[in-house]
């Protein structure tokens, strides 16, 4: 190592010590003296050298106690109170290569929400269509509602047709069968008094909950055999719609609309508002366990069951990050700066605990690592005019809103 200290000079020496869970990338020797103005780039050379490689793409991140180096050691040791007495640990990992946008598909009016199911995505558009987006970027287009479709999830795949619940301004909800050519009303989803905001299936896809401008929270069966309570309404149906069904449980408690709701589980669900708050309910025991207030109307919210952690995103342009196992009033485990407007819709990577993606009406679509909650990784796409859905999938990130377009990026 004297060769390696030697070469960096300087007064200010910090003693680090790197470590690494990348197996293929372990050095032998890693305790070392760097100068307290070495950054990222003198880490990269460092390890590079260590291990002779000279390929370009192999790049690392570097972590130190969860939080991602951006800037020199000397500096984060300064903003951290590290009295430089010990040897700082430095984590270092393969870093991941950005997402591309890929292709640009044209839709017929705004995108409204955007989900993915097996071998093709689907968007739901403000003139009442859903259109299936197929991998070889084909649309098919049905006529579902008669309004603006809000939101949009893939409850599950059935044979080679996939049943799509989509939500509107037209106060219903819809499940549709849909294959390749065809789009089947499977049942109308009668409750709410205002626009549907928010859908989202439980884990087990037995259920959904939606949220509306009406305040309320309902929950609904996904069976598509006729049950008791829909055979009960002998209403006649107009052609082409599905057989009525109601909830299986109302909830209230806000006091605006509810903006955006997902599950942690089969029986809790989360829900947002314009009331500034969050709210977490068991579907149970019919009761709202606990409330947050936060200072900000809530416009999205996303669970992720790997690092266990809710993303909202908000009117005052924030993407906030709770642990809601947190003692309340210190539930707010970081703030991620990046936007400049509202932002109607975040989701979480289903591979890593660390990677959320947000989409605002500040016409962006931006990728964090909250391991660096001070700014976002990457921004992702730049659409012409604001965003309002997100949606990811394993290595692909489809985003869509006012200018008609639905963006797809990919990791590659």
């Amino acid at each position: 190592s004297s060769g390696i200290n030697a070469e960096y000079g300087g007064d200010n020496q910090i003693q680090i010590r790197l470590e690494t869970s990348e197996t293929d990338y372990v050095i032998d020797q890693n305790v070392f003296s760097l100068p307290h103005t070495a950054s990222i780039t003198e880490l990269q050379d460092l390890i590079k050298s260590l291990l002779s490689i000279d390929d370009d793409s192999i790049e690392f991140s570097f972590r130190i106690n969860d939080e991602l180096l951006s800037t020199s050691i000397g500096k984060f040791c300064e903003s951290s109170n590290f009295s430089g007495e010990s040897v700082l640990k430095i984590e270092y990992f393969l870093k991941r290569p950005a997402p591309e946008k890929t292709d640009e598909i044209d839709v017929n009016d705004w995108v409204g929400g955007l989900c993915f199911s097996t071998g093709s995505a689907y968007a739901g558009l403000y003139n009442g269509q859903l259109t299936r987006i197929t991998d070889s970027l084909q649309t098919t287009s049905h006529q579902v509602h008669g309004k603006p479709i809000k939101c949009i999830q893939t409850i599950r795949s059935e044979a080679d047709k996939d049943l799509i619940v989509t939500g509107s301004m037209d106060q219903s909800l819809v499940y549709s069968l849909v294959g390749e050519e065809d789009c089947k009303a499977m049942f109308s989803l009668r409750g709410h008094t205002e626009t549907v905001m928010c859908v989202a299936a439980s884990p087990s896809t037995e259920q959904i909950a939606s949220g509306s401008y009406d305040t309320m929270l309902k929950v609904w069966s996904t069976d598509l055999e006729q049950l008791d309570e829909d055979k009960k309404r002998k209403k006649k149906r107009k052609e082409g719609e599905g057989a009525l069904r109601t909830p299986l449980l109302t909830l209230g408690g806000h006091s605006q609309a509810v903006t955006g709701c997902c599950w942690m589980d089969n029986s809790q669900v989360v829900t947002v508002s314009m009331d500034m708050s969050v709210k977490f309910w068991d579907t149970q025991m019919l009761t709202c366990t606990k409330t947050i207030a936060i200072a900000t109307a809530l416009q999205s919210v996303a669970w992720s069951d790997k690092s266990r952690l809710l993303a909202t995103g908000a009117s005052d342009r924030y993407v906030r990050l709770f642990d809601p196992r947190g003692a309340s009033g210190t539930l707010v485990h970081c703030t991620l700066i990046g936007h400049s407007l509202w932002v109607p819709s975040v989701t979480w990577s289903k591979d890593s605990e660390y990677e959320l993606i947000s989409g605002s009406y500040d016409t962006s679509v931006l990728l964090w690592d909250t391991r660096n909650p001070k700014s976002f990784l990457q921004r992702i796409s730049s659409h012409e005019d604001k965003v309002l859905a997100v949606a990811w999938e394993r290595d692909q990130i489809l985003s869509g809103g006012a200018d008609n377009k639905v963006h797809l990026s990919a990791f590659k």
